[in-house]
């Protein structure tokens, strides 16, 4: 669910169908209540034939997994029983935690690593991009968006610790440009020009960020980056 919505690598037909599919992966092997999966395919407006319309979708669902996992009636709900290794967004959560480690202990090579196989699993920037995202379903999504933004960043920080500031900032011209008020990506970001040694790179980026929290929040520019463009005016790279 790292992008678009897959099954053995093929296209899940029918947008009810993989919202379906997100909604049972996203609490795998657990029960998901009948009344959960309605809010998730309807929002607040669902049919009267809802409830029936599910159990089809979970049949159409079941002829489509084959064996790859088991999908399990229960009074009120379904639970999609897999092996947690066989869904993108459980291997992502593994990678990027333990990358999260290693970048804390100072292990910058193996952080690199696990931090880049957790970012290669995403096909896009949006998790389930071709699924509505409706009810509760929306903030489990955007959570998951949100921790592939936190690992991009991460992934930037390995790259200035490796001595790769020109990595860093190509991974954080995407960060900003999907979200421009992620004070640690302009703080990443003056630091790569800092070590680079362009000083007039760490001024603009600078001027930039200012008239980013300006134009969205009506504010000055936030207090870290004041403050380490103080630092790092006073030191050397």
């Amino acid at each position: 669910m790292l992008g678009r919505v897959r099954l053995h690598d093929g296209e899940v037909g029918g947008a009810r169908r993989r919202t379906l599919l997100v909604a049972l992966l996203l609490d795998a092997n657990r029960m998901v209540t009948v009344d959960h999966l309605v809010d998730a395919l309807w929002d607040e407006r669902p049919p009267p034939s809802a409830v029936a319309n599910v159990r089809t979708h979970v049949c159409a669902l079941r002829q489509l997994m084959g064996g790859a996992a088991t999908l399990v009636s229960h009074p009120g709900g379904y639970e999609l029983v897999t092996p947690e290794d066989a869904c993108d967004s459980h291997l992502f959560a593994l990678a990027a935690d333990e990358g999260r480690t290693a970048l804390a202990e100072g292990a910058f090579d193996r952080a690199a690593g696990l931090l880049d196989r957790a970012l290669r699993l995403w096909d896009a920037d949006r998790a389930a991009a071709d699924v509505p995202r409706n009810g509760r379903l929306a903030a489990r999504l955007a959570h998951l968006d949100e921790e592939r933004l936190r690992t991009a960043e991460d992934f930037a920080e390995v790259c200035l610790e490796l001595g790769e500031p020109r990595a860093a900032l190509r991974g954080l011209a995407a960060l900003l440009a999907a979200d421009p008020l992620r004070t640690r990506s302009w703080a990443l970001r003056m630091r790569a020009h800092h070590l680079l040694g362009e000083r007039g790179g760490v001024s603009e980026t600078v001027r930039e960020a200012a008239d980013v929290f300006r134009e969205h929040l009506g504010s000055p520019l936030d207090r870290e980056l004041v403050h380490l463009h103080r630092d790092l005016s006073r030191s050397r790279p």
